[in-house]
C-alpha cells in the first residue's frame, strides 16, 4: 500500500461541513483502493469518530509544520498528503517536500496564508488589490486612516471565519475593532471594496489550475457569510483567478478564492489552498452530478491523468440560521427540514434551554440548510418554504 496511501492532516474535524468532507474523501478513496492515513492532534482524535473513514489514525501537531515534517520523515509508506482546514496547509506543504510529494511549496503555501504578503504577491502580478498595511498598533492604524480613503477593514494577518474582523468608518470606530483582536499581535488593515462577493472553486489537475464553480455570497454583521449559490454568473471572472493562482505560484491541490465584483472590474480578496468551508464542496459536487472532488484531487495527487469534469448540470444553495440573544425556548420545524428530498445536508446547533450568545464568526451561527435543485429559482423557492417551517422561539 505504500504509494497507495493517503495521509489526511486534520481528519478529525468536528464541524458539520468537515465531517461531511471526511465521509466523501473516504467514500472516493475506497473507490480508488486508497488507504487512508488520518492524523490530528490528541485532542481532536479524542473528540471525533473516525470509524470507517480512515485505515488508521495518528497523533500529530497537524498545525505545526515543523512537527509534522519532523513526524514524516520516518513514514516511508506515504504517497500523497492532503487537507481541507485552513490551519494545516502549510503542513501539508511541508509534509509533502519532506516526502518529495506532489504539493505545493511551503514557502507560497506560508504567502497565501498571510493575508498582506498575498495582496503584495497579487499586486506585483498586476491584479487590482485594495490598499493595506501591517500595522502594531492604534496610532499606525490612525495614521494608515489619515493616508487612504475610507471605509476600512479591520482584520487579523491570517485568521479564518471571519473572526475579529471590523469594517471601520473612522478613526472613533478603530479601538472597538482592535479590541477584538489578539492583543500585541500585529494586524491588518485594508481599505474596503464595494459590491457583490463570491468566491471560485477550483483543482489543479496536472499543473493546470480549473475553476469547477462560481459561487455568491450574502453576508451579516461583521461579514459573517450568511448563505451561498451557486452557480454565479460571473463567467468573467474565471479566467482571472485561474490567473491568480498560478501568478501566486501553485500547483496542486483543491483551491478556494474570494472576490468581489466592483462594477466591472474583479477584484480579488483571499486565496486559500484548500476547498471552501460552509458546504461549498457538496455544493460542487452537485452542480457537476458524477464530480467526485476528492477523488480527482486524489488522482491527481498520484499521477493519475485523465480528468474531464461533468458539466454543469444543477444549482445548490446554502443558507445558516443566524439567531438573535438570548434564551431558547422551543424548536419546531427542523424534522420536516431533514426529511425534505432537496436536502443535501443540514444541522441545527441549538436546542431547547440553549443560551445563545453574540455571533462574531462562522462558528458561532446556529444551523445550515444545503439544497439542491434544476435551477436558482427552484433553490430559492426550496430554502424559503424550508426556512418558513423552521420556528426557534428566543427570549
Amino acid at each position: 500500500m505504500a504509494d497507495r496511501t493517503l495521509l489526511v492532516l486534520g481528519c478529525a474535524s468536528v464541524t458539520p461541513h468537515g465531517r461531511d468532507q471526511m465521509r466523501r474523501l473516504s467514500d472516493q478513496a475506497r473507490r480508488r483502493g486508497v488507504h487512508v492515513l488520518g492524523a490530528d492532534t490528541a485532542a481532536n482524535l479524542a473528540k471525533a469518530d473516525l470509524s470507517g473513514l480512515v485505515g488508521e489514525s495518528v497523533a500529530v501537531d497537524v498545525h505545526s509544520p515543523a512537527a509534522v515534517r519532523e513526524w514524516a520523515a520516518t513514514r516511508v509508506d506515504i504517497g500523497a498528503v492532503l487537507t481541507f482546514r485552513e490551519m494545516c496547509v502549510e503542513s501539508v506543504a511541508a509534509a509533502a517536500a519532506v516526502l518529495g510529494l506532489a504539493g505545493n511549496d511551503p514557502d507560497v503555501v506560508r504567502t497565501v496564508r498571510t493575508k498582506d504578503l498575498c495582496r503584495e504577491a497579487l499586486r506585483a502580478q498586476g491584479f487590482h488589490q485594495p490598499s493595506c498595511a501591517v500595522v502594531a498598533d492604534l496610532a499606525e492604524a490612525e495614521a494608515f486612516l489619515a493616508r487612504t480613503d475610507g471605509p476600512w477593514v479591520v482584520k487579523p494577518r491570517d485568521g479564518m471565519g471571519s473572526v475579529g474582523v471590523s469594517l471601520v468608518d473612522g478613526v472613533s470606530a478603530l479601538p472597538a475593532a482592535l479590541e477584538l483582536l489578539p492583543a500585541g499581535v500585529p494586524f491588518l488593515i485594508e481599505t474596503f471594496v464595494s459590491g457583490p462577493e463570491f468566491s471560485a472553486e477550483g483543482l489543479f489537475v496536472g499543473g493546470r489550475p480549473v475553476v469547477l464553480a462560481l459561487t455568491a455570497k450574502t453576508t451579516g454583521a461583521g461579514f459573517v457569510e450568511t448563505g451561498h449559490r451557486m452557480p454565479a454568473s460571473v463567467e468573467s471572472a474565471r479566467a482571472e483567478v485561474e490567473r491568480a493562482v498560478t501568478a501566486v505560484g501553485l500547483t496542486h491541490g483543491v483551491f478556494h478564492v474570494e472576490f468581489w465584483l466592483d462594477g466591472t472590474e474583479i477584484v480579488l480578496g483571499e486565496v486559500h489552498a484548500r476547498p471552501g468551508g460552509d458546504f461549498i464542496h457538496a455544493m460542487v459536487e452537485h452542480v457537476r452530478p458524477g464530480l467526485e472532488l476528492y477523488g480527482a484531487l486524489m488522482d491527481d495527487l498520484f499521477g493519475e491523468p485523465g480528468f474531464a469534469a461533468p458539466e454543469v448540470r444543477a444549482a445548490a444553495g446554502v443558507e445558516f440560521l443566524v439567531l438573535p440573544e438570548g434564551s431558547v425556548l422551543s424548536v419546531r420545524g427542523w424534522d420536516e427540514v431533514l426529511a425534505d428530498p432537496a436536502v443535501i445536508a443540514a444541522d441545527l446547533s441549538v436546542r431547547a434551554g440553549d443560551v445563545i450568545g453574540p455571533v462574531r464568526g462562522s462558528a458561532d451561527r446556529h444551523g445550515v440548510i444545503v439544497v439542491g435543485g434544476a435551477d436558482g429559482p427552484a433553490v430559492e423557492r426550496t430554502l424559503r418554504r424550508l426556512a418558513d417551517s423552521v420556528s426557534v422561539e428566543v427570549a
